[in-house]
């Protein structure tokens, strides 16, 4: 596994949500279940984007572990960003961030999408 490379897109992709989920949350002010099914169907071609990126490499690790990996670095970057600078000064906490299903089911996606992505570029 080529760690600076995943650690890389990893960043990339949580910037990238980042940035989405400002825009629909506090940009147009969607409510939270619109927000993350906007998300839900943003995650697919992002999750693409990173695992085409990263196979670029001619790296043949398992997607599934490259997902988890890219999606470790996301979190990593919640708890250093996110909730400090975002959640707590709008009244909530590690906790409440972490304990949410919709952010459960949307590390879980971004799993899937990169290792389903490893598994169709193995049958090429």
């Amino acid at each position: 596994m080529k760690w600076l490379r995943v650690i890389g897109l990893g960043a990339l992709l949580w910037l990238i949500i980042f940035v989405e989920i400002s825009i629909t949350m506090i940009g147009l002010g969607f409510s939270e279940s619109t927000v993350y099914a906007i998300h839900y169907a943003i995650m697919i071609p992002l999750g693409i984007l990173v695992a085409w990126l990263y196979y670029k490499s001619k790296d043949k690790v398992n997607g599934f572990l490259i997902g988890l990996a890219m999606i470790l670095v996301g979190v990593v970057l919640d708890l250093a960003i996110t909730v400090p600078f975002f959640v707590i000064p709008a009244g909530g906490n590690y906790v409440t961030y972490f304990s949410s299903l919709y952010l459960w089911i949307g590390l879980l996606e971004g799993i899937v999408v990169i290792g389903i992505y490893d598994l169709m570029r193995k049958k090429k």
